[in-house]
């Protein structure tokens, strides 16, 4: 019986104890907590479907070069809105855009209009209180409809305004941020103001792993009082974009580009621009150009300026050339030990037309010939292939054909083939007239000599990493052909390039205590109204490696049309001694402090330049190189400009939808430029009443 009693004894006390318990949960919702509750009640949930946050892009040490922040853009429902009047004044106030503006916006037909992207939070804040201020009077009288002393006509216009309010859409979003300002903006491109999809560059070509899909978000909106509403979003499903790394070094990056930007602002040039690799790998480590832009307000600068020139303009190498035409008739023993040639004091009859030397020269050995730069002695070595074979050894060094890297807008120009070439035309290309190239072609073709042999398919994309579970999406697989050198020739070419910087044309790419292994090219302009190459309009350019005994960097810097009497050993060199000089010690190869005075360009650093040739062939004359003029294309369709394009032997990159209407071009139209060259286009679609009428992006 005791025993009975303790346990009704104890179910008693578990009941008492649950009945207080929920007499202090009552007391806690009806009393503490019923203006918190009372809140909940009018909070309202939804779902939305936004756009993934885009990938952000990051250099081979995890720096960042590009990254999406979130935004909030202002748009209205002008169909949904009655009191336009009252609306406009609200919001122009709140945004801080002009209240006749917003009206028209407002007047004009349409479910959704745009009339300002990207608005700060106050502008956010300033209208969800003015709504849940309403929304709480408008309560109030409801509270106190029928009472004595209530307004009916406050109440209505309260309703109105809440109404009218609920056609006021923020749209979330993402905007494109570039924390490095301009650094390496025309190889990263651009992105989309409107849709955020990439326009330019590595965003448009890795749009598809940046952009991602949608995502879903559960927003709960929570009507506050004093300290205003509170929204929790949390994200319930959908895909995550790829975040970017690339091979290019930032710090690289910023050094080429502020030597390049010093001297093409000290030359005055058209522009310039270097490209950098490992040889090792064929990896890119800095591509800099110059005009430049700022990614964020692309909208602001030419196409021009966006545009990659390392990668899209053709030139003629020129001397550069030499390196491997000569190179070539090593390989295939066709020069003897100690052998000399003789320079015939500057001027050469080859195939009908006349050779020339900018100083002539007697007898040279093959060394001097290199060192040189003898146009005479080129055609003589190279004579001695057969046109089969230097056109063989070009495709070896991957020239003529594009060289694969993940950009777009490479352009190329295909080798003529040596069953059309007149006889002038093998002196021509030996010495870098009549053939087409762009920096990268000749940067991986350098790397050849100074890897063993090894023609990489360069790259500047290492991976693509899913941000939130490490997943790898994309890697780039090295891609090689290989060369055989016999003989020891590649050691041989290097041995005389590293002579050209010591003793020869590019005095001024030296480095005290490091090796420096190159060669300049002064490239004369082909002028297809005079039919003859320009001493105006030259392309100067040194391409070489350092430490050219085991070496980090392979580089080419190229100054378009600089101004003045100059060359390659005086603007390009250079630039690759300083950028040399301030990168090695990033590999730990540290050069020794210079001398005050850098020893002055000697004489014959004007010998680099590709002479004209003189003289007929047949009656006809040879053009050395095909040029076209860029044709009119603003304004007309998209698919007709590639058309055009097409047509006149240029290829085009689109900027814009396919569907759309051409608004710029670059080059402009009437440019004249090498065959092959790429056109890029910037296209918009045709604007209609469907469209939104936001602001002017």
């Amino acid at each position: 019986m005791k025993r009975e009693k303790r346990i009704f004894g104890v179910i008693a006390a578990l009941v008492l104890v649950f009945f207080l318990v929920v007499l202090y949960r009552i007391y806690g919702i009806q009393i503490l907590r019923h203006e918190e509750l009372d809140r909940y009640s009018s909070a309202s949930e939804i779902v939305k479907t936004v756009k993934a946050r885009r990938g952000a892009i990051y250099d081979r040490n995890g720096e960042v070069l590009a990254i999406s922040e979130p935004r909030v853009d202002l748009a209205v429902d002008p169909n949904g809105i009655r009191d336009k009047k009252g609306i406009a004044a609200i919001v122009a106030k709140a945004a801080g855009i002009d209240e006749q503006k917003v009206l028209r916006t407002l007047e004009r037909k349409g479910n959704f209009r745009y009339l300002k992207k990207d608005v700060a939070y106050e502008t956010v804040r300033q209208i969800q209180e003015t709504r849940e201020k309403a929304l709480g009077r408008l309560r109030e009288l409801e509270r106190r409809r029928g009472e004595a002393g209530s307004d009916e006509n406050d109440r209505k216009r309260l309703a109105q305004l809440v109404a009218d309010l609920n056609y006021v859409i923020f749209v979330d979003g993402f905007k494109r941020i570039y924390p490095q300002g301009k650094l390496l903006a025309n190889v990263l491109g651009w992105v989309s103001q409107h849709d955020g999809e990439g326009l330019g560059g590595l965003e448009m070509s890795l749009n598809k792993h940046l952009s991602g899909g949608e995502l879903k978000i559960r927003r709960l909106y929570i009507p506050g009082s004093g300290e205003g509403a509170l929204e929790i979003d949390k994200e319930v499903g959908g895909q995550q974009a790829g975040d970017l790394y690339l091979t290019i070094d930032a710090a690289i990056q910023a050094i080429v580009e502020e030597e390049l930007d010093r001297m093409v602002e000290k030359t005055k040039a058209k522009w310039g621009g270097v490209v950098v690799m490992d040889p090792a790998s064929g990896r890119l480590l800095a591509m800099a150009n110059n005009p430049s832009f700022h990614p964020e307000d692309y909208r602001h600068y030419p196409l021009e300026k966006r545009r990659n020139h390392t990668v899209a303009d053709l030139f003629e190498p020129g001397s550069t050339m030499k390196i491997f035409s000569i190179l070539a008739a090593m390989n295939e023993n066709l020069v003897r030990p100690g052998e000399l040639f003789d320079g015939h004091h500057g001027a050469f009859r080859f195939g009908g037309r006349t050779i020339h030397d900018t100083h002539g020269k007697g007898l040279m050995t093959l060394e001097e010939v290199v060192v040189h730069s003898s146009n005479i002695g080129t055609v003589q070595i190279v004579d001695r292939l057969a046109s089969e074979k230097l056109y063989d050894y070009f495709g070896l060094f991957g020239f003529g054909k594009r060289s694969g890297l993940q950009l777009p807008g490479e352009s190329a120009r295909d080798l003529r083939h040596y069953k059309k070439w007149y006889p002038i035309d093998k002196a021509n290309l030996s010495f870098g007239q009549g053939l087409s190239v762009n920096m990268v072609q000749m940067v991986r073709a350098l790397a050849v000599l100074y890897n063993g042999g090894v023609l990489w398919q360069p790259t500047i994309i290492d991976r693509v990493i899913d941000p939130v579970g490490g997943r790898l999406l994309y890697e780039t697989v090295p891609s090689l052909t290989r060369l055989e050198f016999r003989y020891n020739v590649d050691k041989k070419m290097i041995g005389m390039m590293d002579t050209v910087v010591s003793k020869g044309t590019a005095l001024q790419a030296a480095l005290k205590g490091v090796k420096v292994g190159g060669k300049t090219g002064t490239s004369q302009k082909y002028d297809p109204q005079k039919r003859k190459y320009s001493w105006d309009e030259v392309v100067c350019s040194f391409i070489g490696a350092v430490p050219s005994d085991n070496p980090k960097l392979v580089m080419m810097v190229v100054i378009d049309e600089p101004q003045g009497k100059e060359y390659g050993g005086t603007v390009a060199a250079p630039v690759f001694r300083e950028i040399a000089k301030r990168t090695l010690p990033l590999f730990g190869v540290y050069v020794e402090k210079e001398a005050k005075e850098i020893a002055p360009i000697p004489e014959l650093a004007v010998e680099e330049a590709s002479a004209p040739i003189e003289g007929s062939l047949e009656g006809k004359e040879a053009t050395p190189v095909d040029v076209v003029t860029v044709p009119a294309i603003e304004g007309a369709a998209v698919s007709r400009a590639v058309y055009t394009a097409n047509q006149a032997g240029l290829d085009v990159v689109v900027s814009g939808p396919a569907s759309g209407i051409v608004r710029r071009q670059a080059p402009a139209s009437g440019t004249v430029v090498p065959y092959g060259t790429s056109v890029l286009i910037e296209s918009e679609e045709e604007k209609g009443e469907a469209e939104p009428a936001g602001e002017e992006e």
